[in-house]
């Protein structure tokens, strides 16, 4: 064992500058990341586009690890004759396991203990950290397994990199090209069969260079180990032409993710006095596009009476069923989204909205379901439809409104969601809020379009108590960016307290009292329970004049 860890001493000595520059590439990425959460706001929405791509180009340098776990290799050669390593007592499996423990520590642990300050100050749990420990090592690892597939069979960093590139340009390109003539002639292409053939395709290279970096040490028979990279290039490319099975591992995977989110929420017990129907349902019709495929939406408003006036309904992502009288069935994907925040802040703080979202009341929660399908829009339109969806549902109380100061503020962090005030500024009649908020953003979140219910959330709305008016703010330059797993956006917000709407420059003196007159106030909703509610309607009608969406229009 003490010789297994001189070799890696020796290969950290002599890779010590390269690396470092390596680690200080991941310190810059966060460090941008640190520079956009503590902002002040002044920066244009341009400065905060500037400093995301600087990240994202930062972050792209990062695979440049392929090259550097070359290196580590290449430190004792296993092609030629003169290689160190071979005069002294040192077995190919010694030095296989000396090599893999290097790069596990460098590739593997390193960026792991650098980002883990960033994610315990962005307020990540246990969850979230082990989530992105994930993410973070497959990427690393990933690229480690590129540079060390013609790492092992040739005897200088020239020809390694040469055919690195060769490989990563051969591979795609005469998959693609064959499979592109062999399937030409077919009317459009299976998707998720091509999906399912890189899957396949990326687990069997990752085998074999496993398999190939083992004989490489083992034997040092190079001949040997180039034709098994040939052999399994060959493979590769043929499982990407011709696999034909459809082992549903999408599928799969969904299911597998909707399960964890179902055993996640709690089986609570729905309250009591709350009563729920369906109020109205229409239909947004898509004309159909290639190969016959047509998306369509229903979007139906319910009603949910035996609230309190402190309570809020917060809907999450849930699933839902179609059935038709023929037995054929769909499930798609709901969103779902309500007012009742915005009114019962209102109630709270005892004044009047004045431009509450039209189409949302306290009583009314509003879902768009999907349907997708060749003519699945004239089926859901003259066809009996039952539709089920085991809406998940989060009560929230009105909890406080505190006073705001008009000046930067600091962040107030929840469960890995965080929220500051970074600028405010008057302007004629409007007022100008920056906002800079993170949260978690994970891949396996994404995947299940999951985002765990938080045990608060806030709203800042601008209160005129004078003129007995609220005003929610309008957003304006949105921008958002992805560092280290954690979401950034940074939004200005436009509050009018007067009757001159935000972006109307011909504003009365009235508009700049009243707006001087305003607060900006925090309002705060804490979590009462968590339950889920099954809505069904078997048929479910909807209204006679569906929507129409013109081609090309969104």
């Amino acid at each position: 064992m003490n010789l297994t860890w001189h070799i890696i001493k020796k290969d950290l000595r002599a890779l010590k500058w390269p690396l470092l520059l390596w680690a200080l590439v991941i310190v810059a990425k966060l460090g941008v990341g640190v520079m956009l959460l503590t902002a002040d706001g002044t920066e244009e929405a341009e400065w905060f586009t500037r400093m995301s791509g600087l990240s994202q180009v930062l972050a792209s340098f990062e695979c440049v690890n392929f090259v550097l776990a070359a290196a580590v290799i290449q430190q004792d050669l296993l092609v030629g004759t003169r290689a160190f390593w071979v005069t002294r007592p040192i077995s190919g499996g010694r030095l296989l396991r000396a090599k893999l423990l290097t790069l596990l520590l460098v590739f593997g642990l390193l960026p792991l203990l650098i980002t883990l300050p960033w994610w315990l100050g962005c307020g990540y749990g246990l969850r979230e950290i082990g989530w992105a420990v994930v993410e973070t090592s497959t990427i690393h690892l990933a690229c480690v397994l590129l540079g060390i597939l013609w790492a092992v069979v040739t005897d200088g960093f020239g020809r390694f990199l040469m055919w690195t590139l060769v490989t990563l340009f051969a591979v795609p390109t005469l998959t693609g090209t064959i499979t592109y003539y062999l399937w030409r002639g077919r009317a459009r292409w299976d998707s998720d069969l091509l999906v399912e053939r890189w899957a396949v395709g990326s687990v069997f290279a990752i085998g074999a260079i496993l398999v190939v970096v083992a004989h490489q040490y083992l034997t040092r028979r190079t001949v040997r180990s180039i034709g098994l990279i040939a052999a399994a290039t060959s493979v590769v490319i043929a499982i990407g032409v011709f696999w034909p099975w459809r082992l549903k591992l999408d599928e799969r995977l969904y299911e597998r993710l909707m399960a964890m989110e179902a055993n996640s929420w709690p089986a609570s017990a729905e309250p009591p006095g709350l009563n729920f129907a369906i109020a109205a349902a229409q239909l947004d019709l898509k004309p159909d596009g290639k190969g016959g495929t047509q998306v369509s939406f229903a979007r139906i408003k319910y009603r949910v009476d035996g609230l309190k006036d402190s309570q809020v309904l917060m809907p999450y992502w849930a699933e839902h069923t179609w059935r038709w009288a023929d037995g054929s069935e769909q499930k798609g994907t709901t969103w779902s989204r309500s007012g009742m925040g915005e009114i019962v802040a209102e109630k709270a703080l005892g004044v009047a909205m004045k431009n509450a979202t039209e189409g949302l009341y306290a009583d009314t929660v509003s879902v768009v379901a999907s349907a997708k399908g060749p003519g699945v829009g004239t089926k859901l339109q003259t066809q009996a439809t039952a539709f089920t969806l085991p809406a998940r549902l989060q009560l929230m109380r009105f909890d406080s409104a505190t006073l705001v100061p008009l000046q930067a503020g600091s962040r107030d962090l929840e469960e890995g969601v965080g929220t500051r005030v970074a600028h405010v500024e008057k302007i004629g009649h409007e007022l100008h809020v920056t906002f800079i908020r993170h949260q978690p953003n994970l891949w396996i979140d994404q995947r299940g379009h999951w985002y765990p219910p938080v045990k608060q959330f806030t709203q800042y709305l601008l209160v005129n108590r004078k003129t007995q008016g609220v005003n929610r703010g309008m957003k304006v330059d949105l921008r958002s960016t992805r560092i280290g797993s954690v979401n950034i956006s940074w939004h200005e917000a436009v509050y009018s307290a007067g009757k001159t709407p935000p972006g109307r420059h011909r504003a009365t003196l009235d508009d700049i009292n009243a707006l001087n007159e305003a607060e900006l106030m925090k309002v705060t909703f804490v979590e009462q329970a968590r339950f889920t509610h099954v809505l069904a309607a078997d048929p479910l009608k909807f209204a006679t004049d569906p929507m129409k969406f013109e081609p090309g229009n969104p």
